[in-house]
């Protein structure tokens, strides 16, 4: 009885063994097949499926005058299976922290010390989003200047020097594209002396255009066609090599 057991534990090892060889097997032959550059047609639009698992959706060309700062890409990130014919997409920003996200603050004492003076730099003249801060959880400034006097006495504390600092980027302005899930920046979270420190200059040296058109993507779903045609947000995408 001892032996039948045995035998029949080896044999469904061995079963498991065989199909997991078979499932690579499988999955290396998909990716031969739908690996490669796909063209969005009638568009210059390109989506690459790289053979290590990564992926870049290449921004189409800009071909109207006056030409604007063009990107390379739109987004990038990972792409795997999830069926014979279904594929995701996810971005790196749900497993990297973006560039676009650094600040530095230079902390100054000026002007009068009733104000709490705030002046934002950003790497042009591209930002067509609000500045939203946010005193200790409790009150919020949102403004589209970059340079703003605050009043202590309103919307800090002022028998504790230190104030925690929300600031964030609203990209939720009238006029302007709303991106993919990049309605809010969070740029930090801080405190600050106030006594010490009422001037306050946050350069972010990165957020420009190419960060803010950014489109991420989480478990994005992309079914395969054939092994030369992809459907992805309406269209079709033709494998071109």
């Amino acid at each position: 009885m001892k032996v039948m057991k045995i035998k029949v534990f080896i044999s469904i090892v061995v079963f498991l063994l065989i199909g997991c060889v078979s499932t690579k097997k499988q999955q290396t032959s998909n990716c031969d097949d739908i690996c490669g550059i796909y063209k969005l047609q009638k568009s210059t639009g390109k989506l690459e499926l790289k053979s290590d698992g990564a992926y870049t959706l290449y921004k189409p060309k800009i071909l109207f005058t006056p030409v604007v700062e063009q990107c390379e890409y739109a987004s990038k990130g990972r792409w795997s299976f999830v069926a014979d014919n279904l594929l995701e997409l996810t971005s790196e920003d749900k497993y990297i922290k973006q560039k676009g996200f650094e600040y530095n603050i230079m902390k100054e004492n000026r002007f009068s010390q009733d104000s709490l003076y705030v002046q934002v730099i950003f790497p042009s003249d591209f930002h067509p989003v609000e500045l939203d801060l946010c005193f200790n959880y409790k009150k919020h400034i949102i403004t589209d200047k970059t340079f703003i006097a605050i009043p202590k006495s309103t919307y800090l504390y002022m028998t504790n020097n230190d104030n925690l600092i929300i600031f964030r980027l609203n990209a939720d302005v009238s006029g302007t594209t709303i991106y993919r899930g990049r309605v809010t920046f969070k740029i930090f979270e801080e405190y600050i002396d106030i006594e010490k420190y009422n001037y306050l200059t946050i350069a972010l040296p990165n957020f420009d255009r190419c960060f803010f058109e950014f489109e991420p993507y989480y478990k994005e779903l992309i079914f395969i066609k054939n092994k030369n045609q992809l459907f992805w947000k309406g269209s079709i995408w033709e494998k071109t090599y």
